[in-house]
């Protein structure tokens, strides 16, 4: 048990922003709040037949804090509701214990098949004509790309590319043990010029002078590329997602360039944006951006611990200026300018001092086509922690932990603390997107979580014909909830603003459970009319979720193999292909629970033959390395490249590879030292459904004076590649490794 109370300097400063209109007198309120804290029952009609529910636009017993954003009637209300919050949180003594909350923390999928009209790859993308961004893109002639860090220092016993800087085997590597002090860099853009199975470095440019700026992605649009990067991002910060004060002071940076002449590429605008992005994406020539903005208030005494110090926090809190409290923007050197208008904000309605509102939330439109490009859009006073975008809407995300209260005295002194396992749901806001136009339709809430890789949360939604359909894992943490995914199918109501709930998976007319007793969600996808969920703990069982009518999803199939998948991916129409694991059942009852759990092993592709959605089987599997080796596809799907060709499909995949002897051997727990760090390519005969490998282009490999293999380099999961006709360019590091495919 944990006080209730969470901290942080910036705790609901950010209530003060949704105001939206600038400077002008303040508003005192009073130290006291009718807020309360219960929860009743919903209220209302299903929506359908299946939702085992009682509401249609809530699954949560907890509707005192109601998931619907509102507007308010007036900005002096806007302000003395703020100050309120502000009040409750930093206007009273209190004692100094944080609170505690899990950390959670980043459709219709892209057929394989879309790439046949291209000879270039492009990046792995969640849906077709929604670009994501990512370290790498390509025109099909240049290489844009990305410096990975600030920092040039490599860690542990490097072994860098050979001088002529293509490397197909790990003798064709040389071996490195200097170690140049680290030195803080600028980020930096790298172009390189591709001539069938070479490339070579075009244009070193620096998109900034600050090192403090950290790059974290780009896009390409036409003869413009965008790079995205962001200052004073602390280390960490996504495991702190609950804490503030981590966020404080964030800044993003969008920076435009034209590459009309890649050789001698020319920034026409840089944009700073307060707040950090969540999440980004380009519709046509609209660039979009979720970011959270957590000011400070100089002077306020977070943690006030006498009377002196509470009564300062009053005072300053009463006479704030909301201005204060708004996030801004600047293009180029011009003076800072406002975002948004009064009516352009809103405010959660949920109550008092359990609302964890500590930050405002924008979601942004940029024309890319524009000679001054101004971002507008929407904002809310919360908090979101994941972006869902389809070519005509965007959900963002919210996870709420509810907990049981008490009250507890110590040392004569009283408090309120939460007693675990609280109930956990997950609140969604859609926007409509039209011609760069962000309008708020509505609101929903359902049980359970998007889980904790930000970059997987996304493909746990889809909207497909209007319809947004969601997985979310309902389990705790004693692992004895009985289905610990639940399927949800909500829609628009427009009278409400509201999502209604159409139905639910398990419900009392289907209640067979999605996943076993103590079993996690790896991997889900959402292809058309169906959805696949990977659940684990022993063995694999992929589902096959129906969901050609919303209102009565149900189960096609459960498909029960080796190890998990942390990623699925369409191959041609007829098959999935799973990125995970393979997997050893535990036998000697380490896992407790009478043994069940699973030892993991080397990555494992699965391809699964889903022609019968109610007879799927897995056609190959191929399993690379032993226990150690990582892909980083399981961490992100960007990573994964593909190019169609006929029937062929060309894949490929960063693998570091642990093959090496084991320093001791305990049966399938044994840890493999460190090999190689490799591009690991495949062929995919989509028609027949074959797997054929290909040869590994190695970039590091372990010295061979180095029995232990070790290798600490953190930056191999910002491995990527790009295809170009029959050639392949992998990116390592800063560097490229080119030749035919």
């Amino acid at each position: 048990m944990k006080n209730l109370r969470q901290l942080g300097l910036s705790l609901s400063i950010a209530l003060l922003l949704t105001a939206c209109g600038g400077g002008g007198t303040s508003t005192t309120v009073n130290n006291t709040s009718s807020n309360s804290d219960t929860a009743s029952g919903t209220t209302g009609s299903t929506t359908g037949s299946n939702s085992g529910t009682a509401s249609g636009t809530t699954d949560s017993t907890n509707t005192a804090n109601k998931p619907a954003l509102k507007q308010a009637a007036s900005n002096p209300e806007l302000e003395a509701q703020f100050k309120q919050q502000l009040l409750d949180d930093y206007g009273t003594t209190r004692e100094l214990y944080p609170v505690y909350a899990p950390a959670v923390g980043s459709a219709t999928a892209t057929s394989t098949d879309s790439a046949a009209a291209s000879s270039f790859s492009s990046t792995n993308i969640q849906e077709a004509g929604v670009d994501e961004a990512d370290r790498i893109k390509t025109d099909g002639n240049y290489l844009y790309t990305l410096s990975t860090t600030t920092y040039d220092y490599p860690v542990g016993i490097a072994v860098p590319l050979a001088s002529t800087g293509v490397a197909t085997t790990a003798a064709d590597v040389a071996v490195s043990t200097s170690l140049p002090a680290p030195m803080p860099q600028p980020p930096t853009l790298r172009i390189f010029k591709t001539n069938q199975a070479s490339s070579t470095l075009a244009k070193e440019m620096p998109l900034d002078s600050d090192s403090s700026i950290i790059p974290n992605g780009l896009y390409l649009n036409g003869q413009k590329l965008v790079a995205l990067a962001e200052k004073g991002q602390m280390f960490g910060i996504w495991d702190n997602w609950f804490a503030p004060t981590y966020w404080m002071n964030q800044q993003s940076q969008v920076y435009l360039l034209d590459v009309s002449t890649p050789e001698n590429p020319t920034q026409t605008a840089k944009l700073t944006i307060d707040g950090q992005v969540i999440s980004s994406r380009k519709i046509g020539s609209t660039l979009y951006l979720a970011t959270r903005h957590s000011p400070s208030l100089p002077g306020l005494y977070p943690y006030p611990i006498s009377e002196d110090e509470a009564a300062a926090n009053r005072n300053l809190i009463n006479n704030a200026d909301l201005a204060d409290f708004l996030p801004d923007y600047q293009l180029n050197n011009n003076a800072k300018a406002e975002i948004f208008a009064a009516n352009d904000c809103f405010t959660t309605q949920y109550s008092g001092k359990t609302s964890y509102q500590s930050s405002v939330i924008s979601l942004l439109a940029i024309d890319l086509n524009s000679s001054t490009p101004t971002p507008r859009g929407k904002c809310f006073v919360g908090d979101t922690e994941t972006l869902y975008a389809s070519l005509d809407a965007i959900y963002l995300a919210t996870t709420q932990y509810n907990y049981t209260t008490t009250a507890s005295s110590s040392g004569g002194a009283s408090t309120t603390i939460a007693v675990y396992d609280p109930a956990i749901t997950t609140d969604l806001h859609k926007f409509s997107l039209e011609n760069g136009d962000i309008d708020y339709r509505g609101s929903g809430r359902v049980n359970g979580h998007l889980g904790w890789q930000q970059d997987l949360k996304p493909f746990r939604m889809s909207e497909y014909n209007g319809v947004l359909r969601l997985i979310t894992y309902t389990g705790s943490w004693n692992d004895r909830t009985a289905s610990p995914a639940s399927l949800y199918t909500l829609q628009e109501n427009s009278a409400s603003q509201s999502l209604d709930i159409l139905a639910k998976l398990p419900n009392s007319t289907r209640p067979a459970p999605l996943g076993k007793i103590g079993e996690q969600i790896y991997a889900t996808r959402f292809l058309g009319d169906k959805g696949y969920l990977v659940t684990f703990r022993t063995t694999d069982p992929l589902y096959i979720l129906d969901l050609s009518n919303p209102t009565d999803p149900f189960i096609a199939s459960e498909l029960k193999i080796d190890g998990y998948s942390d990623y699925l991916h369409p191959v041609g129409t007829n098959y999935l292909l799973g990125v995970g694991k393979d997997a050893v059942i535990d036998t000697s009852g380490s896992f407790g629970d009478e043994g069940r759990g699973a030892w993991y092993q080397g990555v494992k592709l699965s391809l699964i033959d889903i022609t019968s959605s109610s007879a799927p089987y897995e056609k190959q599997k191929i399993i690379i390395g032993k226990r150690g080796t990582e892909t980083a596809v399981s961490q992100t799907h960007h990573a994964l490249t593909t190019l169609q060709n006929g029937d062929n499909l060309q894949m490929a995949l960063p693998v570091s590879l642990h093959e090496g002897t084991p320093s001791y051997s305990s049966g399938p727990s044994t840890y493999y030292n460190w090999t190689q760090d490799e591009l690991y390519r495949l062929n995919i005969d989509t028609r027949n459904g074959v797997m054929q490998t290909l040869t590994p282009i190695v970039s590091e490999a372990a010295a061979s004076n180095d029995p232990y293999g070790y290798y600490s380099n953190y930056l191999w999961p910002y491995d990527r590649s790009v295809m170009i006709g029959n050639n392949i360019h992998y990116l390592h590091g800063d560097k490229v490794i080119s030749q035919a495919w």
